[in-house]
């Protein structure tokens, strides 16, 4: 079934460790963040990964802070990491911040330009990941901050694009968060199945939906029960 849900306050939250859940914030004189997304396909029986880090940095390019863990497994993909990674940086800065945050990633800054640094665009609501976008565009307007993404070279000597992107693949090794991907958004509805939120088009999904069951009674008409079980057609 297909629930339209409020996030719920009995959510069970992570660690404190999990910055941008346990009420972490980075200080005011957070004026630089490297930001990168890994993600490791499907080989020979393994599962996808995905994983994600940030590094902040003051205005005298010195480290004050970094942040790297695993992604939780709903919708993998390598966009998703830096999506996440992206939500994750503006959720631990402190609000009224005037920040640039360099990526590798072409694509996501053409999504910021796109969804975030403009008016609500409702055909935001079809793309994929939108809810992570709309946390993101809540962190941004909500707390009041001021953001320049920049793209940079993803294979030049860079030592900060070099040293996190190193903590977004190590983060591959950790264990997999046990916390609900509905935790780590922030929006006012969440459409949810099978306790996993929608973050793709709904009307795709809903017809896909109709177009499976439609297809099962189908399959289960007498005269396909002589060639094999329902089950085989599922």
């Amino acid at each position: 079934m297909v629930y339209f849900n409020r996030p719920s306050s009995n959510i069970i939250l992570p660690s404190l460790e999990d910055a941008e859940i346990s009420g972490f914030v980075l200080p005011f004189s957070t004026h630089t963040l490297y930001t990168d997304g890994s993600f490791l396909a499907p080989h020979s029986g393994s599962s996808p990964s995905m994983s994600s880090a940030w590094l902040a940095l003051d205005d005298d390019n010195l480290i004050l802070e970094s942040s790297s863990k695993v992604i939780p497994m709903s919708y993998p993909s390598a966009f998703r990491s830096e999506i996440f990674i992206l939500l994750s940086a503006l959720k631990a800065l402190a609000s009224y911040s005037l920040v640039v945050i360099n990526t590798d990633c072409a694509f996501l800054i053409s999504f910021w330009n796109q969804f975030v640094d403009k008016s609500f665009l409702p055909k935001l609501l079809r793309q994929p990941n939108h809810l992570l976008w709309l946390s993101i565009r809540h962190h941004v307007y909500n707390k009041h901050l001021s953001v320049i993404l920049q793209k940079i070279p993803a294979h030049e000597d860079n030592i900060y694009n070099i040293q996190v992107d190193s903590l977004a693949k190590n983060a591959h090794f950790s264990l997999q968060p046990t916390i609900t991907p509905i935790a780590y958004l922030d929006v006012p509805c969440i459409i949810s199945y099978d306790s996993l939120p929608i973050e793709k088009n709904i009307q795709h999904l809903l017809k896909s939906i109709y177009e499976a069951r439609n297809l099962l009674s189908f399959s289960s008409l007498s005269r396909f029960s002589l060639l094999a079980p329902v089950d085989f057609f599922d």
